[in-house]
């Protein structure tokens, strides 16, 4: 993950000093917590409640945006994403892009990742158009799989939305500060 330090761009430390085997485990840590985010917007796309819930760890924390209150737990998230997804959907996408991944340690991570979505609703709704960004803070479980900690999602554009929210990449921090540590 990259910043800006004296107006010139760096890389985060992170792996200095790893020896190979310890970068190739880093890669496939990498790999697999980019999965979680395919996993993640697949279930939404399906209306999968249950799969999105999965994601999580049991105490995990799901920010719908920077003004909202977290959702705390594996259970209140399936409950909220329940009342959140729209019975008429007739299709759904998500698109994940520019993942960007920095360690904190060998079982912690801060994600970025853009996304782009896409609903058309069956009743005459307008189709729904969403771009935006997540960032998440994930943790490797006991079990070796990694899940949500924190998620924070954040809009650039929404059309179609009855929300309307839109801009909200502006003035956030970088690197990215999920919120679940204040």
């Amino acid at each position: 993950m990259k910043y800006i330090k004296d107006g010139k761009m760096c890389t985060l430390p992170e792996s200095a000093g790893l020896g190979a085997e310890q970068r190739l485990l880093r890669l496939e840590a990498e790999r697999e917590i980019r999965d979680i985010l395919h996993h993640y917007t697949r279930c939404v796309d399906r209306g999968d409640m249950e799969g999105i819930a999965s994601c999580y760890t049991g105490d995990g924390c799901f920010y719908p945006s920077d003004r909202s209150d977290p959702i705390r737990g594996r259970q209140a998230i399936l409950a909220v994403f329940a009342k959140l997804m729209d019975p008429n959907v007739k299709t759904s996408a998500h698109y994940i892009t520019n993942q960007q991944v920095h360690f904190e340690s060998e079982s912690e991570a801060t994600v970025f990742a853009c996304f782009y979505a896409n609903k058309s609703f069956a009743g005459g709704r307008t189709d729904e158009l969403t771009c935006g960004g997540y960032e998440l803070r994930v943790l490797r479980e006991e079990d070796g799989e990694w899940r949500i900690k924190s998620h924070k999602c954040f809009f650039t554009r929404q059309d179609g939305s009855l929300s309307g929210r839109f801009g909200e990449q502006k003035e956030r921090p970088w690197p990215p500060f999920p919120e679940y540590r204040r």
